[in-house]
């Protein structure tokens, strides 16, 4: 993001990258394995276009940034093996993201998939990767996505959805909400947020108005605005991808409707776009709520140096795919493997320890290399993971629209 949520350690795309890097055409055939000493392919499949297409390419740069690093100043990994970044668009489509993950699983044959802004993405590409034994790199926050039986194979490098709809209810409450409404996407990111926002809301003693759903793609969302905003309740949670959040919003205001609106920072900044689509009136006093990264930590400062990424600027998607990089890269040292089926198991032992703090991934590899253990501290969250994925520690930025910028507001755990 452009604004403040690329502003400020441990989630938004840089604002102008160079270039954006299609699938290769390699022409090897399906039962082609890598040998060793060949370049280990990692896949990024990351929207270049649809709701998400403003943090596809920061997502894609980070990657291609922390390979370069660990290889230029680690040595690659296994003696030496250089990685490689593949990279698809996923269109913020589950037909697109299936046909791309297709090409780098059967064509690139790459050994991991990272990126996955969109849960419904990563839903749709799940399947495929379990079938491959291929570990699948998610930065979409709904709850779906790392249930079930998944191997061992699918890892969450964001926030889980369900604990953000906790920590929305939260800060309205903490703002002076006592009264409050849901305005809530059908889709798997946002709905899974809202039974804990009700729950937590009620729970700190608010009341909630009413919960509404709509469809995304709809022509008009008037009906749906008037239904809840003409309650007036004091707060509206409004979770969404970017260009309904901008098409509420214009009813909204169209309606002079005065409750507050909470929606998530990827759509309510979104690298700007937000406000550039409705502009500084309409976007006036809007809060958002992201979970973001440490930007005091080393492990951030380091992602930022070598990513280009500006001071006092908090790039959360980059810097959790950089962590998906860094993360694969240890786990392969580790394992001594390449083979997805088993530098996998060794993803919780590189980054849960016990063992000495590494905060980048080539002072991983150089400790790994002296036979010492290590416990990866990462620049998008210095978390943990618990057995099925999902990741622990995650610190929350609270952020209000003023005059057209985003103003951080507070940090919310």
């Amino acid at each position: 993001m452009t604004s403040i949520l690329n502003r400020g350690r441990r989630g938004a795309a840089l604002a102008t990258l160079s270039a954006i890097v299609g699938l290769a055409a390699y022409t090897l055939p399906a039962s082609t394995l890598a040998q060793d000493g060949d370049p280990i392919r990692i896949g990024i499949l990351a929207p270049l276009s649809g709701a998400g297409g403003a943090y596809g390419p920061g997502m894609i740069e980070a990657a291609k940034r922390a390979a370069e690093f660990i290889n230029t100043d680690a040595g690659g990994v296994l003696n030496g093996r250089t990685l490689e970044i593949v990279a698809a668009d996923s269109e913020t489509n589950p037909t697109a993201g299936v046909a791309s993950a297709r090409k780098l699983l059967d064509v690139n044959k790459v050994v991991a998939i990272g990126g996955l802004w969109s849960s419904s993405v990563a839903l749709a590409v799940r399947p495929l990767t379990l079938e491959r034994n291929v570990p699948l790199l998610v930065t979409g926050t709904g709850d779906e996505v790392t249930q079930g039986d998944n191997h061992g194979l699918v890892w969450r490098f964001q926030a889980r959805g369900s604990d953000w709809g906790e920590v929305f209810a939260r800060a309205a409450y903490q703002d002076g909400a006592r009264t409050a409404s849901v305005l809530a996407q059908q889709a798997p990111a946002w709905t899974i947020m809202v039974d804990p926002f009700v729950r937590e809301f009620e729970k700190q003693g608010g009341k909630i108005v009413d919960v509404v759903y709509y469809n995304p793609g709809q022509s008009s969302y008037r009906a749906e605005v008037e239904k809840v905003f003409s309650k007036n309740p004091d707060a509206v949670f409004l979770p969404s991808y970017l260009p309904e959040l901008s098409a509420i919003a214009r009813e909204v205001y169209r309606g002079g409707f005065t409750s507050k609106i909470y929606s998530n920072s990827s759509a309510a900044d979104a690298e700007g776009a937000f406000v550039k689509n409705v502009g500084a009136e309409v976007s006036e006093g809007i809060h958002h709520i992201q979970s973001i990264p440490p930007a005091e930590s080393t492990a951030y400062k380091t992602f930022a140096q070598h990513t280009g990424t500006p001071e006092n600027t908090l790039a959360i998607f980059p810097s959790n795919v950089w962590d998906q990089i860094a993360v694969m890269a240890l786990a392969i040292e580790k394992s001594g493997s390449a083979d997805p089926a088993v530098f996998t198991k060794a993803i919780l032992d590189v980054v849960n320890g016990p063992g000495e703090t590494v905060e980048n991934p080539v002072a991983g590899l150089q400790a790994l290399r002296a036979g010492k253990d290590i416990a990866y501290s990462g620049a998008g969250a210095d978390f943990e993971f618990v057995p099925t994925g999902d990741q622990l520690h995650r610190s929350y930025g609270h952020f209000i629209i003023t005059k057209g910028t985003n103003q951080l507001k507070g940090l919310i755990q």
